[in-house]
């Protein structure tokens, strides 16, 4: 269909992502049913492509049937339940080489849900403010006591650009400024760390119950007897920056950011 409608290479992949954005090898990638298109995508190929009826409609034919076979499989840990734990959790202990959902500002999570293959673009804008509305549930003055670990290599991780990037790490200040939350940067001169290349969310129910939380592209899975989560998150903390070198870290990273 490209190549009928006359649209040359680079030229046509220029085009989408000025039109809807993505990324230069993308549209190869859904010509080639290599991924899944989405709504978006499909609607912009038929826009500048300009097929017969009959085209338009086998490909929206098959972009419905690749979306309903690209559904992961549901199992493992249920939405609902994880969500109920993390309100009533007294203790969370995170350690990610990213920025957590939990501590993203809602234009910050816009920005990386935007990016991600597996969301539909017409649910970005609420999952975003679900992230940082959960954030604001547990990081509170009454809330539960926060430790994050959080890998040096995420703070080269900022989507949005410089001024969203710039706000993200405030907030991470903010954070880290409350009584109930503890946060350090684990520098990338601590070398290999075993958390941050499997990254995960432990939440501490009284009277002494704990749990992992530990999700991946196919499945999320809870580990309810985590001795082993808690013996890498404790390594991985003794590793870090102090909490006041942390902070030091993430201004001078603003002030970058600011100048940018």
């Amino acid at each position: 269909m490209r190549e009928a409608a006359g649209l040359e290479t680079g030229t046509a992949e220029a085009a989408m992502i000025t039109a809807i954005g993505g990324y230069p090898s993308q549209l190869s990638k859904l010509e080639t049913a290599r991924i899944a298109p989405k709504p978006a995508q499909v609607d912009w190929m038929i826009s500048e492509y300009r097929p017969t009826s009959d085209e338009a409609d086998s490909l929206r034919g098959l972009a419905t049937t690749a979306n309903t076979r690209a559904q992961p499989v549901s199992t493992g840990v249920d939405t609902r339940e994880y969500l109920a734990r993390e309100r009533s959790a007294s203790k969370v202990w995170m350690i990610y080489n990213e920025i957590p959902g939990l501590l993203q500002i809602h234009e910050f999570a816009y920005a990386v849900l935007s990016q991600s293959p597996l969301v539909d673009s017409s649910d970005v804008e609420a999952l975003a403010r679900d992230r940082a509305e959960r954030g604001q549930r547990i990081f509170r003055a009454d809330g539960p006591e926060v430790w994050v670990a959080l890998g040096e290599a995420a703070l080269d991780r900022l989507d949005g650009g410089p001024e969203i990037g710039a706000r993200q790490l405030d907030h991470l200040l903010a954070v880290s400024a409350m009584p109930t939350a503890h946060l350090k940067i684990i520098p990338s001169s601590a070398g290999s760390v075993t958390g941050l290349s499997n990254p995960f969310t432990l939440l501490h129910e009284e009277p002494d119950e704990w749990l992992a939380f530990v999700g991946h592209i196919a499945r999320n899975d809870y580990v309810k007897k985590p001795s082993r989560f808690r013996l890498v998150f404790e390594h991985a903390w003794d590793l870090g920056a102090t909490e006041e070198q942390s902070r030091a870290i993430l201004e001078a990273r603003v002030v970058d950011l600011n100048r940018s």
